[in-house]
């Protein structure tokens, strides 16, 4: 835009300069002339309108006065070439044209003496009515010192007195925007004072110089001093089109009531128009009566009219700076103005004790560099004064150090005020900087305790899709991810979840969406691909701009699940066992009553042979029932033990031959059997179970060959073993170890291995009570057995039992000798009706008396009636109303010599704790054949001392 109007400026320089070379002051030379001076003068009233639209505040009316003034130029303008073209005489003395000249420097008077405290865009009726009052004072002094003067001489004179008096105001105008640039200093309007004092300096010099060319000579228009007015209003035109308005608005001066001198400055005509006015109209003649009369009753009523608006805003002025002084002198913030030379001549009592002085009147008066501490302050002294010459104000944070030596920590506000000066606004900032030490000591000791409780905290967007926005370190230990790469793919975490327990985490998100807090167990692949169980719990917070969020924890129960999968595993097998002691005792009764049966049947003479071979069927189906029956007890950890201190070396050498023999040509079997191994305690026939049922599952694991190695070692089983293996007690063990490197295991698979009936073999080579045979009696006596295995890498069970400092008896030889009949009585004790007739038809087969009883009841009222000698209490241990055992208690407290002989299929540790035999106690394990039974009869009437019943 500047680089057009200068392009304008100088075309219209050249093409008048063109009209004045080529035509002169000729008629059409003096049209042309004219012609382009109004066209410049148009271009510059249009620059001021245009700068008017881009203003605000006090500049928006100073370019319409401005803009008015010079369009008022061009108007006077144009009649003035009506007469000098158009009926080729300059306009006569007294014509309306020379008053239209002269009254331009109406609207210039009136654009410097704006009212510059209210800086308003508007003219308001203040401003109309000076307005008035300086077109009547210009009226007046150009019809007294020129029109009637004029009137009265020839034409030389009159237009000299005309030059002097236009000179005059000119210079006037000049002086008076002189004085408003000076006084204005720090205002933002003071570069349209500058402005105009040029333009009018220029046009009272080219005014000068064309008028002194008229008095010497008439000079038409079309010359050279042509441009004595023509450069004057072009530099308006350029200074109007350059002008830019203040972005900020410029600050905003404190309220306070004006001197009379500032009055009587900013409002000259409100002070001296009536004075003028009087004076004009006194040297008017009578023949003006009218007219004098008239102007000066007008100018009084506007100065009435003014002076009652003036003492109105004053009054006002005054009740708002009184207001302000009330409103700073009560604030919190401390507050304090200061003049040109830097002393305080105004602080509020927040500001003095700020800086450490209960008195505010001994600051007034005072440099600041007298009252602030020199270190306080020589580090943004440049600061402060650099910041405030560039944009005229300043904001920072400092520490005030009180006399007392008190340090005061601050956030001061330094604003230059309009009319010099500055305003210092400072505030408190001690409870900001405590609050603030606080949340970073309490961001501390969360972030300290967020980063070393065993647990992931993290933060992310609501959904299960939402970006996680903070995740603690520990995620890279529980789940082997770093933060940062974990956040990079949290939109994706579903996908490492499980996908049976998606459906759980969709579960909790819903609920979270309802209010409720997230909570979820899930499993996890960690980075590793091993997959860990976490338990994820969330709540549903507000975050920045009320956008939610979910902050949680997620922690690792991988090893609570095991506890859990084991507990489980083990009460599940307790019930088994307590089902299949329950089914054993009805089972082992008619396992008795079939056995015994058969038995009596094979030895009887003259059977058929085929009817032999049927009953020998039928007795090898009972054997094979009972075998199944003691599986179940085995497992069930229910059948009656008679435990010894074992080596465990020498039954695994003993059956070395035998399980070698099992062994298939393909299958290659290693003994390790170490040095000085410990003692356990056992029963010898039940750990000869369990190694050779491991070691058949452990061939029948390798249908295609391989290696099988058996080995036993001294074991410590520690704390740490614990860990991984919750039931375990510390301590001295000796481990049984059974390796194969056959087909393996899945995880899956090893959770059922120990469960009854469950089986990986083909249908009808395995019943499926092998592992968990194996696992009820290790078990029972006290120990643990773990498996290791992994698909296609073979399998090992390792038997751990505990560590006895006992020795190991010598076995003793049994002679066999032969059962003879007996004479002595016997008391029968059993419920079972069909047990009870085959013992009383065995019993008396073997010659003994025998007293039978259904009933415990029963047996103690045969015992108080029988008149003889009653030998041996033979009864059933778990009976209805009273068991065995208390039954016998109460025979042998009346007998002692009595012996007891019990016999059950299921103790349910009434002779038994945990299936060990008690000492001293006699037991036949159901069921028994008649041989068995005649035989365990004659041991325990043949035995040396009589046998405790406890």
């Amino acid at each position: 835009m500047p680089r057009k109007l200068v392009i304008v400026a100088f075309a219209l320089v050249f093409l008048h300069a063109c009209v004045i070379v080529m035509l002169g002051p000729s008629s059409s030379g003096s049209l042309l002339a004219n012609s382009i001076e109004i066209s410049i003068c148009a271009f510059a009233a249009a620059m001021c309108i245009r700068a008017s639209r881009r203003a605000q505040g006090l500049s928006r009316p100073f370019w319409l006065l401005v803009g008015a003034g010079v369009a008022m130029w061009g108007i006077a303008n144009l009649g003035w070439m009506y007469y000098e073209v158009g009926l080729g005489i300059e306009p006569p003395t007294g014509s309306l044209v020379r008053f239209l000249f002269a009254s331009q420097a109406i609207f210039f008077a009136m654009a410097l003496l704006l009212d510059q405290g209210r800086d308003s865009s508007r003219l308001d009726l203040e401003s109309l009515l000076d307005f008035t009052q300086l077109t009547i004072v210009f009226f007046l002094i150009y019809l007294g010192l020129y029109y009637l003067p004029a009137l009265r001489a020839d034409q030389h004179t009159a237009m000299i007195r005309e030059i002097w008096v236009e000179i005059g105001e000119d210079i006037a105008l000049l002086v008076l925007a002189l004085v408003q640039f000076a006084r204005n200093r720090a205002s933002p309007n003071r570069s349209l004072y500058a402005g105009l004092a040029i333009y009018l300096a220029a046009y009272t010099t080219g005014a000068g110089i064309s008028d002194y060319q008229q008095t010497i000579r008439e000079a038409p228009t079309g010359t050279w001093f042509d441009f004595s007015w023509t450069l004057p209003l072009l530099f308006a035109a350029l200074w109007a089109g350059t002008w830019k308005s203040s972005e900020a608005p410029a600050p905003m001066a404190l309220p306070r009531q004006r001197t009379i001198g500032e009055m009587l400055l900013t409002n000259t005509m409100f002070a001296l128009a009536p004075l003028v006015v009087l004076l004009q109209v006194a040297q008017l003649g009578t023949g003006w009566r009218f007219l004098r009369f008239s102007l000066l009753g007008i100018s009084i009523l506007c100065f009435a009219a003014r002076l009652a608006l003036s003492e109105s805003h004053e009054a006002k002025s005054a009740e708002s700076v009184r207001r302000h002084a009330l409103a700073m002198d009560s604030a919190v913030d401390g507050m304090a103005i200061l003049d040109d030379t830097g002393k305080y001549i105004y602080v509020n009592s927040a500001f003095a004790r700020m800086m450490g002085y209960e008195n505010l009147q001994f600051l007034l008066g005072k440099p600041w560099n007298e009252v602030a501490n020199a270190r306080d302050v020589e580090s943004v002294v440049p600061e402060i004064r650099d910041s405030l010459g560039r944009r005229g104000r300043w904001f920072g944070s400092m520490t005030l150090h009180h006399p007392s030596g008190t340090a005061l920590p601050v956030e001061m506000a330094i604003t230059a005020l309009p009319d010099g000066g500055t305003v210092c606004v400072g505030r408190d900032i001690s409870d900001r900087r405590r609050a603030e030490a606080a949340r970073i000591e309490a961001e501390f000791k969360y972030r300290t305790f967020v980063e070393q409780v065993a647990a992931i905290s993290y933060v992310a967007e609501l959904g299960v899709n939402g970006q996680w926005l903070y995740v603690s370190p520990q995620v890279e230990t529980i789940l082997g991810y770093a933060p940062d790469e974990w956040l990079a793919k949290s939109r994706e975490w579903l996908k490492l979840v499980s996908a049976e327990d998606h459906a759980t985490v969709e579960a909790a998100e819903e609920a979270s969406k309802r209010g409720e807090p997230f909570q979820a167990e899930y499993r996890i692949t960690r980075k590793d691909g091993k997959i860990a169980w976490v338990s994820d719990t969330a709540v549903v917070v507000p975050g920045s701009d009320l956008h939610p969020v979910m902050e949680g924890i997620i922690v690792d129960i991988t090893e609570r699940k095991q506890l859990e999968i084991q507990l489980q595993r083990s009460q599940r097998m307790e019930a088994v066992g307590r089902l299949a002691g329950g089914v054993a005792h009805d089972f082992n009764n008619l396992l008795t009553v079939i056995k015994g049966y058969t038995e009596l049947a094979l030895n009887r003479s003259g059977v058929l042979p085929a009817v032999t071979a049927d009953i020998q069927q039928i007795d090898h189906a009972a054997e094979r029932a009972s075998a199944l029956v003691r599986q179940l007890l085995a497992f069930g950890r229910k059948q009656v033990l008679q435990p010894k201190p074992l080596d465990l070396n020498t039954i695994v050498m003993s059956l070395d031959k035998l399980m070698r023999r099992l062994m298939s040509e393909d299958i290659a079997m290693i003994t390790r059997c170490a040095e000085k191994l410990g003692t356990v305690k056992a029963d010898p026939g039940q750990i000869e179970q369990v190694i050779m049922n491991l070691v058949v599952n452990a061939r029948d694991a390798m249908p295609s060959g391989g290696r099988l190695t058996i080995e036993t070692s001294n074991a410590e089983l520690d704390a740490n073993y614990g860990l991984d293996h919750a039931t375990v007690r510390p301590g001295c063990y000796v481990m049984l170890a059974v390796s194969d490197t056959g087909t393996g295991m899945d995880t899956e698979t090893q959770a059922h291995i120990f469960e009854p009936f469950y089986t990986t073999k083909a249908s009808g080579r395995g019943t499926g009570l092998g592992l968990s045979t194996v696992y009820g009696i290790v078990k029972q006596s006290g120990g643990y057995i773990w498996v290791y295995s992994e698909p296609r890498h073979g399998s090992t069970f390792k038997v751990y039992l505990p560590r006895i400092e006992e020795t190991v008896e010598a076995p003793k030889r049994r002679e066999k000798r032969a059962t003879r009949k007996g004479t002595e009585t016997i008391l029968l004790v059993e419920d079972e009706e069909a047990v009870r007739d085959l013992a009383q038809l065995l019993l008396e087969g073997e010659g003994y008396s025998v007293l039978v009883a259904e009933t415990a009841a029963r047996a103690e009222e045969l015992c108080a009636t029988h008149a003889g000698k009653i030998h041996l209490l033979l009864t059933d241990v778990v009976m209805p109303r009273m068991s065995g055992r208390e039954l016998a208690r109460r025979i042998t407290a009346q007998s002692p010599k009595t012996r007891v002989l019990y016999m059950s299929g299921y103790t349910d540790n009434v002779i038994a704790h945990d299936g060990m035999l008690e000492p001293g106690i006699a037991f036949l394990q159901k069921p028994f054949t008649p041989a068995a039974l005649a035989q365990k009869i004659r041991d325990v009437l043949e035995a040396p001392a009589a046998v405790k019943p406890s």
